[in-house]
């Protein structure tokens, strides 16, 4: 596939992620792609087959996740990261080290021969841990639960503004099949693609790179129906680091838009003569400080994080099928059918 890639600065000139652009259509079947229809019933695809059932409540207030844990993709999408790879980034040094990771993800997202991805804008934006603000201990381990992961702080409007909890990780050996994403007080859950084996040599491996501080960041791809992160790279390392109680760092995949939104007259005219009347006030005014808020003001531009769909699903009867002979296969149905179809809680 065809793309180039280029990085992400806010109006500061800070760092705030890569992107890039596919420029290929690839035929249908890609890789992983999400599929919509009638009744707010989707699925998000890998090699044409549901790995995700998902329907949105009737009142819009969540979504019912139905994970398919028979499915038979190859685990991996990507080609897998060598410790040649880890070696080459390091020597970057520590601060390139997500910068690094990114253009390496990305390029690999372009050269994917399996057409990971349609031809669209994207981004890869960093999510790391969030330190707790109350004096702790340096070295001491916080708690699965307590971890917290943010997006970098930007000076512009990014709506692709990322954050997850660790209480909100999933249980990688054995994934619960299925789940209610509460929109209003939840939301952003980790959803692995499928259940890793826990004796595997290469966990082994990854737990003594996180040790030594050197393990790449998981990534992730954000998927706005879902209100999910879906692990596209990363199941092992993701282990890892929960196993070790050391935090990953995360490279958050999303679609990336821009739109303009027209100034309104009026606000700008209060916000103009509200500086005006602070200069006059006071002369010691600060001079950043006004200059911030003259180029909010002005810089009308949003970047925010679609996901597109193909509406082939129809009117959801072959979704309902499928759902409900999955179900029934794992003695599910009983307990959570008639709710996901007729969208209730």
């Amino acid at each position: 596939m065809a793309g180039y890639w280029k990085d992400f600065r806010d109006r500061d000139n800070s760092w705030q992620g890569l992107e890039f652009v596919i420029q290929d259509k690839p035929a249908a079947g890609l890789a992983m792609e999400m599929l919509s229809g009638h009744a707010s019933r989707m699925a998000l695809n890998a090699q044409g087959t549901p790995l995700f059932w998902a329907s949105v409540l009737a009142d819009h207030s969540g979504v019912w996740l139905v994970f398919n844990a028979d499915h038979s993709c190859a685990q991996a999408l990507l080609p897998p990261v060598t410790s040649a790879d880890v070696e080459t980034i390091k020597k970057a040094g520590p601060e390139a080290w997500l910068s690094q990771w990114s253009r390496y993800f990305a390029q690999r997202l372009i050269d994917s021969p399996a057409a990971l991805l349609p031809a669209r804008r994207w981004l890869l934006r960093p999510m790391t841990q969030v330190k707790p603000a109350a004096p702790y201990a340096i070295n001491a381990s916080l708690p699965l639960a307590q971890w917290r992961f943010n997006s970098p702080a930007s000076s512009q409007h990014i709506w692709c503004d990322w954050t997850l909890y660790g209480e909100d990780f999933p249980n990688l050996t054995n994934p619960e099949k299925v789940k209610l994403v509460d929109w209003w007080w939840g939301g952003n859950l980790l959803l692995g693609r499928y259940a890793i084996t826990p004796e595997e040599g290469r966990l082994k491996w990854w737990r003594k790179k996180c040790r030594e501080g050197a393990l790449p960041p998981v990534l992730v791809w954000y998927i706005a129906g879902l209100a999910s992160f879906v692990v596209l790279d990363g199941h092992y390392r993701l282990q890892a680091a929960i196993a070790e109680g050391i935090a990953p760092d995360f490279l958050v995949l999303s679609e990336l838009s821009e739109h303009d939104y027209p100034l309104d007259p009026e606000h700008e005219a209060r916000i103009l003569h509200a500086l005006e009347m602070q200069q006059r006030k006071n002369p010691q005014f600060n001079v950043d400080g006004i200059n911030q808020t003259l180029m909010n003001l002005y810089d009308n531009r949003y970047y925010y994080a679609p996901t597109h769909s193909r509406a082939i699903l129809g009117n959801g009867e072959a979704w309902a099928q499928e759902l409900t002979a999955y179900l029934q296969k794992h003695g599910l149905a009983d307990a959570y059918l008639e709710k996901i179809l007729q969208r209730q809680e």
